[in-house]
């Protein structure tokens, strides 16, 4: 074997990762952004600048753990040290076909699971080269894998329902529900800073021995990063949310870390329909004329002014 090649395997291999990175963002993020974007807290350019660190971060820091699972927890790679290309060609293989379902049940509108998808191509290409005896289909793998497609939707479930109904209760049917809104916003900036850092330093960090910590130090070092972001919020974010929202301030977002130094911003007052010229009614009830149409309203208001 020569060391060139396999070198289209390399490229069209990157092209089949882009485009199952394409899928990836119409599926996953969009599943994950719906609610926000459909109840307008995020703008569709908000959330798509948004999931485009949020996705590296979380692939970065949280995605080693997957990739060893999908590398060697379900087909064995020792099976492929005397023939690497066919490794190259299986991979290759796997992420064409991911990418291709992935992509079909996006423009159909299927929320499929694109993890699954390359776990089912990966175990694919493990039956077609070594037969069905060389995927690890027991806890260790496949069936471990198996359990999750069961456990996360009851797991979501009731970590949602835990969230939801204290805030529905003490915040929603409250009768000073904005206050009692943004008073909690600390909260659940310690909660989720709380869950995130437990699980990036407990899966361990790229490049750290965080795995290796005792699970003491983990928890906290996890309050400490906890109690510091909810600090700021605090001290920061809630002043900043409670001058733009309930102060209708002109406060932008980067005021946020400068909040206590930025003097009163009063919003720009919306124009008065008085300011609108005579020359553009004119230009208006000209041209409804020239087209036939009935311009008696426009007339009328033309008078008015």
């Amino acid at each position: 074997m020569e060391p060139h090649d396999f070198t289209w395997i390399f490229a069209v291999g990157i092209i089949s990762s882009i485009c199952d990175a394409f899928g990836i963002g119409a599926n996953d993020v969009a599943n994950s952004f719906a609610s926000s974007v459909s109840s307008g807290s995020l703008t569709l350019l908000q959330a798509c600048i948004i999931a485009c660190f949020t996705e590296f971060l979380g692939a970065f820091l949280l995605g080693s753990s997957t990739s060893e699972t999908i590398k060697g927890g379900i087909l064995s790679v020792e099976r492929f040290v005397d023939r690497p290309e066919l490794l190259m060609l299986g991979m290759l293989c796997a992420l064409i076909g991911s990418a291709s379902w992935v992509l079909f049940a996006s423009k159909k509108g299927m929320p499929v699971s694109t993890t699954h998808s390359i776990i089912g191509a990966v175990i694919g290409v493990g039956i077609s080269a070594f037969g069905g005896g060389a995927i690890q289909w027991g806890y260790s793998g496949v069936a471990k894998i198996i359990t999750s497609w069961f456990v996360s939707p009851i797991a979501a479930g009731i970590v949602t329902a835990i969230i939801y109904l204290p805030t529905r209760f003490f915040v929603l049917e409250s009768p000073n529900s904005l206050e009692r809104g943004i008073r909690a916003i600390p909260i659940y900036f310690f909660v989720t800073a709380l869950i995130g850092s437990f699980y990036i330093i407990y899966k361990g960090a790229p490049g750290t021995d965080a795995s290796k910590l005792s699970i003491g130090t983990i928890i906290g070092i996890c309050f400490g990063v906890a109690t510091g972001i909810s600090a700021f919020s605090w001290f920061f974010f809630v002043k900043w949310l409670r001058r733009r929202v309930v102060g209708k301030e002109n406060v932008r977002w980067y005021h946020i870390f400068v909040i206590h130094f930025v003097k009163y911003r009063p919003s720009p007052s919306p124009p008065s329909p008085a300011s609108v010229t005579n020359s553009s009614t004119d230009a208006e009830i000209t041209g409804a004329i020239e087209s036939g149409a009935d311009c008696d309203a426009k007339l009328s208001a033309y008078a008015k002014n």
